[in-house]
């Protein structure tokens, strides 16, 4: 097996276009790049093409694909049922500025299929991030508390208020620089599926609402605590659905787990690839952006605009894509457990039978539609192993977990083992599939996989399971 050294060698040589694009972006963004996700050592390789589960790029090498768009595409690339969408509507127009016929059918779509929507109202947003920041100020206005509840480790874009919470252990110290202490003193953090640590910051009587992300390990049984909590204290169950909406189930992970929230934020998906977010829920919430009277309008509504909020281009992308969720539910995520668990089953059985510390873990658990390869320096005790499996509990945990990851060297090895057998996943190691993977592209991705395995192991790069 080659060594990291080769292994750089190989992927140098695999991509000197890249390497040459690398050094002129290098001039224009700060480390080359326009995402964190997207920054690689010893460089990024620049995609020219996309088709199905294939990807190319500008050195001709050809990829099966595990990134699918930041998760944005459930069907791969270029489906030809949403790209024929697309396609229609350009020589129309991109963006018009007005009201059109297509947002209204887009709305009525989100409020079939997301549970909270259902006999609730829908905001439009250009993104994620702005349906993550619009449904706290939502939370506030209807509660008028300011504090909100956030989950150690969890993602909800780049708002100051909610990336406070993403980076530790220990959280509230790394990735905070330039956050004002007035907002830090209004977000409390709590670890996952501890109703308790969540039950004494509801106490307070100050808290607006508590945001989950869809796409983390939580319990069913904490997320039906929650809902009882959330109750209890007139709190706002705000779910951000941005990555696991239309990917969990047709209903997104509130209805994978038949927990309903206040409010949802949408993204990715429901704009079938294009840029788009959404915030829904009760009416009595979204209602703050109703027109209404004149002290209404000037003292209580939320006043804002928004020149992408459901733009034409985006909005017929996701009204194919959730006309197909919609009709092929019953089949389509059957399919997609069925991948994700094939993929990680199959890593964990080679990482067994070599004696390597490492495992594939997915979202949801038993269910994955998407996964992370985790490297270890020792392996696991099994009374530790709830930690990959239902998420750390306590602070504490989270250190702990964060003690057994290897080095970086072994998660580089991974990455460019991976890259030079054809397979792209994240650089961090993480997977988003789709539905149109084939047996070819299954049996390339488990070969990889005992590739990369065998170079963790050979260059002693993880630790090893006697």
């Amino acid at each position: 097996m080659p060594t990291i050294s080769e292994l750089e060698k190989e992927y140098i040589a695999k991509h000197p276009k890249s390497k040459q694009l690398y050094e002129r972006a290098l001039n224009c963004y700060a480390s080359g790049v326009s995402h964190d996700a997207r920054f690689a050592r010893p460089f990024p390789i620049y995609a020219v093409k996309a088709v199905r589960t294939r990807k190319w790029d500008v050195d001709g090498n050809e990829y099966i694909d595990y990134v699918m768009g930041h998760g944005a595409l459930l069907f791969g690339y270029g489906d030809e049922r949403v790209e024929a969408a697309f396609q229609n509507q350009i020589p129309k127009a991109i963006h018009m500025g007005t009201s059109t016929e297509l947002e209204v059918e887009w709305v009525e779509l989100i409020q079939k299929l997301v549970p909270c929507a259902r006999g609730g109202l829908v905001r439009a947003t250009s993104c994620g991030t702005e349906a993550i920041l619009t449904g706290i100020r939502l939370s506030r206005i209807y509660t008028g508390r300011n504090k909100i509840v956030l989950h150690a480790g969890c993602y909800h874009g780049k708002g100051d208020t909610t990336i406070y919470a993403n980076r530790g252990p220990p959280f509230g110290t790394f990735n905070v620089r330039g956050i004002p202490k007035g907002v830090i003193d209004d977000v409390i953090i709590v670890p996952y599926n501890n109703l308790a640590a969540v039950e004494r910051a509801f106490a307070t009587g100050e808290v607006a609402c508590i945001v989950l992300q869809g796409d983390a390990l939580y319990t069913k049984e904490y997320i039906e605590g929650l809902r009882v909590l959330t109750r209890q204290y007139g709190v706002v169950f705000f779910l951000d659905e941005v990555v696991s909406g239309f990917r969990y189930a047709s209903g997104g992970a509130q209805e994978y787990y038949a927990v309903t929230p206040d409010l949802a934020a949408l993204g990715k998906i429901v704009g079938g690839g294009a840029p788009i977010g959404a915030v829904c829920g009760k009416r009595d919430i979204m209602e703050f952006y109703a027109f209404k009277d004149e002290y209404w309008n000037s003292f209580i509504r939320i006043a804002e605009g928004g020149t992408w909020n459901a733009q034409p281009i985006s909005i017929v992308g996701g009204v194919a894509m959730m006309k197909i969720v919609h009709e092929k539910r019953d089949t389509l995520y059957p399919h997609l457990y069925k991948i994700g668990n094939r993929l990680t089953g199959s890593f964990n059985d080679q990482a067994e039978e070599l004696g390597v510390a490492a495992l594939a873990s997915g979202l949801p658990f038993e269910n994955p539609t998407t996964f992370s390869i985790h490297l270890f320096n020792r392996p696991i005790p099994p009374e530790k192993m709830y930690l990959w499996q239902t998420g750390p509990a306590t602070f504490e945990d989270y250190a702990t977990r964060a003690g057994f990851a290897a080095g970086g060297q072994a998660s580089y090895a991974n990455y460019l083992a991976l890259m030079n057998n054809e397979i792209n996943p994240f650089p961090r190691g993480s997977f988003l599939t789709c539905t149109k993977y084939t047996e070819e592209d299954l049996q390339k991705t488990e070969t990889a996989f005992s590739t990369t395995l065998r170079v963790l192991k050979e260059n002693k790069l993880v630790g090893l399971v006697k």
